[in-house]
């Protein structure tokens, strides 16, 4: 596949706020699809961030945790170690299948500019009230 200037440009510029759409839809949003997984799984295996020592073998809800498990449930919940694995999906599926992820970027793209532009208005109306 090869790319002109501004296709590449255009690629670009929509993949940077599609990864960012993509990660907080992983991290951190309540779509019951996604979240409620990955609320079991950190009950499950996740240690909090301030444990130490034997304490770190313990997980949120309780139970036996282990280093690889509770590294997977942080990797879950951190945006900025999920960025690179949805990036780097993002890239490589577009990569795969230009003409149909041009339309997923787009989407998701527009997804994040809007709940800025909502989140931005929210904060204008709150000052003002």
């Amino acid at each position: 596949m090869s790319l002109s200037l501004p296709n590449l440009v255009l690629l670009i510029v929509l993949l940077l706020p599609a990864t960012a759409r993509g990660t907080r839809l992983v991290t951190r949003d309540k779509i019951p699809l996604i979240g409620v997984p990955r609320e079991a799984f950190i009950q499950r295996w996740g240690a909090w961030a301030d444990a130490k020592g034997a304490e770190r073998k313990i997980a949120i809800g309780g139970r036996q945790t282990n280093l690889v498990m509770s590294s997977l449930a942080y990797l879950w919940e951190c945006d900025w170690c999920m960025s690179v694995w949805v990036g780097g999906g993002l890239t490589y599926l577009t990569y795969r299948w230009p003409e149909t992820m041009l339309w997923v970027l787009v989407a998701l793209t527009a997804s994040y500019a809007t709940g800025w532009s909502v989140t931005a208005e929210s904060c204008v109306n709150r000052d003002r009230s």
